[in-house]
């Protein structure tokens, strides 16, 4: 019995006939698969932007470079620079310090949406050159400036605003290099990684552009036993 259903299914089989599709019509199908999967990559094309080869360091400078960095560069997205700001609450004619500036996004944003004086402090002399035109092209030079040194030797005490994105390492070099600044109402805020010893204020977790999550820390300078007048800051021991 099998071996006749068998039979009879090559024979049903072997007697359709398929009507061929014509040619355009091929076409056109290619041509939508086609896009659907294109889409998706320039989407993620348009999100994630190109890390941009700054070229290599020679001589002297490199040596000096690879002796006083304290992290790698890597820019914050634009949404994460925004969040970070307001975290802060930066007001107008406040100054923002950038410590490790890279290519300047987070001073122009608080110049250009907040109303801050901006001061960066940048080692990699390529990121202080690019900073600065992208500074100059704003229109912003009166408002920011990009300092080019070590962190480490300079001097903090007229920020009214940290920010800061270094690996735990340069964390823990700079951390006390930053006591010494320290005075009431001053705001650190610390990406991704948080200093050493220190209990935050408040912290959140803003997205970046390709979703990617970023946690933000917000330490309130306070003497002790008082509080700093500002509405969401609370008290930092």
């Amino acid at each position: 019995m099998l071996r006749v259903c068998l039979k009879v299914r090559r024979r049903t089989e072997s007697t359709r006939t398929f009507s061929p599709v014509p040619a355009r019509v091929l076409v056109g199908r290619a041509a939508k698969l086609l896009a659907l999967l294109t889409i998706p990559i320039l989407s993620l094309a348009l999100r994630l932007p190109a890390q941009e080869d700054l070229g290599p360091l020679e001589g002297e400078m490199a040596e000096l470079f690879n002796r006083k960095m304290l992290s790698t560069y890597e820019g914050m997205p634009l949404p994460v620079v925004e969040k970070t700001l307001e975290l802060a609450q930066v007001r107008p004619g406040e100054r923002v310090y950038d410590l490790g500036s890279g290519d300047g996004r987070i001073l122009i944003m608080a110049a250009q949406k907040f109303g801050a004086q901006g001061v960066g402090i940048e080692l990699d002399p390529r990121l202080i050159r690019k900073s600065r035109e992208a500074i100059q092209k704003q229109g912003l030079s009166h408002q920011v400036q990009i300092i080019e040194g070590d962190v480490l030797e300079q001097d903090l005490s007229a920020a009214d605003v940290v920010t800061i994105y270094l690996t735990p390492y340069g964390l823990s070099k700079l951390e006390p290099h930053l006591k010494k600044f320290l005075h009431h109402g001053m705001r650190i805020v610390v990406c991704m990684n948080q200093l050493p010893g220190w209990t935050p204020t408040s912290s959140i977790t803003a997205l970046g552009a390709d979703k990617r999550p970023y946690d933000l820390r917000l330490y309130v300078i306070s003497r002790p036993g008082d509080w700093v007048s500002f509405s969401k800051f609370g008290h930092t021991p």
